[in-house]
């Protein structure tokens, strides 16, 4: 599968979930990013952590974080990551 189909993951990561935050920080980086950022880009967000989250493919998930955020995980931070992820992009915002 082609990572970069998950761009938007990736700028997620690198920009608000960045390798220096805390994942007791995660759920404020997801609001900061739904508050942020346009609707196009929330939209293309959601649609990248649904794909990501039927697929419950924690390698995928880790290659995307390493190779276009900047951040390394264990499988477990990653099954975990996406997890919450899906959940709060079904909320409405």
């Amino acid at each position: 599968m082609n990572i970069k189909q998950f761009h938007t993951i990736g700028y997620f990561v690198k920009n608000y979930f960045h390798w220096s935050m805390d994942y007791s920080q995660l759920e404020g980086c997801i609001a900061d990013f739904f508050t942020s950022e346009n609707e196009e880009k929330k939209e293309a967000f959601r649609k990248e952590v649904e794909t990501l989250y039927a697929l419950q493919d924690s390698d995928l998930v880790r290659e995307v974080t390493y190779r276009l955020g900047d951040r390394g995980m264990s499988t477990k931070d990653a099954l975990n990551m996406i997890k919450l992820l899906y959940a709060k992009t079904q909320e409405p915002q």
